[in-house]
């Protein structure tokens, strides 16, 4: 299922969430050149973070190339913020623009332009360390904007749940679309992820990152929702 469109108007002209898809195009772009390993190099490795914080000052790998790596903030530290910016490919770069389109900028017109900013940057920090503190041996390099983009659906599912989300489907010849309530399609979405990394079968997907931000945006939302605006999500309603 593929989300067409939500029913919540956002109110403004989303900039931040405009320049985060464009900044992450084309670092893409650049990525994926030739004889580029961008993603290998500025991925975040979560066993070379936490030795990194250990105080360690090389790690040792099984590599054809390499036995040993030194650890500098460059290599250890560093990808936890450029990591978000980087993808596995054009698909996946797809996916997460196409989700934070739908669903940042609502959180964009909450927040405001400058926290919605510090809000998407923490969410992808807090993603990576989730991911660094359940996959403390990795020496993976994990990247994308995935953790950063479920911190804006766990707000969103905070915030807007009695927004409808319609949904894009295609199941052999049957196509069509459908409206589901965002609690709901947000709630299967972080759902899955969650069964995914408590059965170990998210394969190479960082559910643990997912799962990370998504729970790093409930809380950063109120956080940062500014006075004069709703303190409260309007998680439920009651009816007269």
């Amino acid at each position: 299922m593929i989300p067409i469109r939500d029913s919540e108007p956002s109110g403004i002209t989303p900039y931040v969430t405009i320049a985060i898809i464009v900044v992450n195009v084309l670092v893409t772009l650049y990525q994926l050149g030739p004889g580029q390993e961008a993603g290998f190099d500025h991925g975040l490795k979560p066993a070379y973070l936490v030795n990194y914080f250990a105080g360690e000052e090389s790690i040792s790998i099984k590599n054809p190339r390499l036995n040993q790596v030194d650890l500098t903030f460059g290599n250890s530290l560093l990808p936890l913020l450029l990591s978000m910016f980087l993808h596995g490919g054009i698909l996946h770069l797809l996916g997460n623009m196409w989700f934070l389109w739908i669903f940042g900028d609502n959180i964009e017109g909450r927040l405001g332009h400058v926290r919605y900013l510090i809000f998407y940057l923490l969410c992808g920090l807090a993603a990576g360390l989730a991911h660094t503190a359940l996959t403390p041996d990795s020496i993976t390099p994990t990247v994308g904007a995935s953790g950063a983009v479920a911190g804006a659906l766990g707000a969103y599912w905070l915030c807007f749940p009695h927004s409808k989300v319609t949904l894009f489907y295609w199941i052999y010849f049957f196509i069509g679309t459908f409206e589901l309530r965002a609690s709901w399609f947000l709630g299967i979405w972080v759902g899955l992820d969650l069964l995914y990394g408590l059965t170990g079968t998210g394969g190479m997907v960082a559910v643990w990152a997912h799962v990370g931000g998504f729970v790093a945006g409930l809380g950063l939302v109120l956080l940062l929702t500014p006075r004069g605006k709703e303190t409260r999500p309007t998680r439920f309603r009651i009816s007269r």
